[in-house]
């Protein structure tokens, strides 16, 4: 088997390995790690750089980046002073530029698209006055791949966000339903006895003060519990998680 034909057979192998795995439970920056890996070794690039973004804010959500940390760095200084201009501010979506830096050197960028859309890019730094424009081919059907592996992650994460609201929702209902009786009860006759204050001693309406304040307090706690459309988990103690209602995103009242 000639190198070319050798080549072009390691990059079958990439490419139906990349299929098989999308179709399975590996997590998506397992899954373009060990793509990157592949692809520069089979293309012979210095550095190597996939990065997915959110659609909306642009920000980076995976990164993986290859090569000496040299390598790496002039990379990454073009993909800041030039490719990302380039996508960012006038949409290109494939670049190939050429560049002396140590002697001459190839870069490019290929879009990585999910249903139409760009969210993400393969870049890579290669040696030398070699034409990229024939990898063309390759980096496309690449980036369709994990174009689809991207989709798919963002479908069973919108999934695991919808099952989990549902579950504050039903959880809210719960204690609403639990808890607003008895507080309501609580409240109402602390706030009736603090009615009757110059009658009561310093201490007594301090501590019915305390009553009150804490059963508004839960009120409001369970009031914010049913407005959570952005759930924001924190790690509480020992590993737990709890949800942290002050950060969680919440529906606007209406006015």
């Amino acid at each position: 088997m000639d190198e070319t034909k050798g080549k072009d057979y390691s990059k079958f192998i990439l490419l139906r390995d990349l299929a098989l795995k999308i179709n399975s439970d590996i997590p998506l920056s397992e899954i373009v790690g060990e793509a990157l890996d592949q692809a520069v070794e089979i293309t012979g690039l210095e550095s190597g750089s996939i990065a997915v973004w959110d659609e909306k804010t642009k920000d980076i959500s995976e990164q993986v980046i290859v090569g000496s940390m040299e390598k790496q760095e002039v990379l990454g200084e073009m993909d800041k002073r030039a490719l990302s201009i380039l996508r960012n501010d006038f949409s290109v979506e494939s670049v190939y530029l050429t560049l002396d830096k140590e002697g001459p050197h190839g870069v490019f960028s290929y879009p990585i698209k999910s249903d139409g859309k760009v969210v993400g890019a393969i870049l890579g730094l290669s040696k030398g006055n070699r034409n990229l424009l024939l990898e063309e081919e390759f980096l496309e059907a690449l980036g369709n791949q994990l174009g689809i592996a991207v989709g798919k992650s963002t479908y069973w994460h919108r999934q695991g966000k919808s099952q989990r609201i549902s579950a504050i929702m039903e959880t809210a209902v719960a204690i609403n339903h639990e808890i607003n009786n008895p507080l309501t009860a609580i409240l109402g006759n602390a706030q009736l006895l603090l009615s009757k204050s110059p009658k009561l001693d310093r201490e007594t309406s301090e501590k019915l003060k305390v009553i009150e304040d804490s059963a508004l307090r839960i009120k409001e706690v369970t009031q914010n519990l049913m407005k959570i459309v952005e759930p924001v988990v924190v790690e509480y103690a020992g590993g737990v998680k709890m949800l942290d209602i002050s950060k969680s995103e919440k529906k606007k009242d209406k006015p």
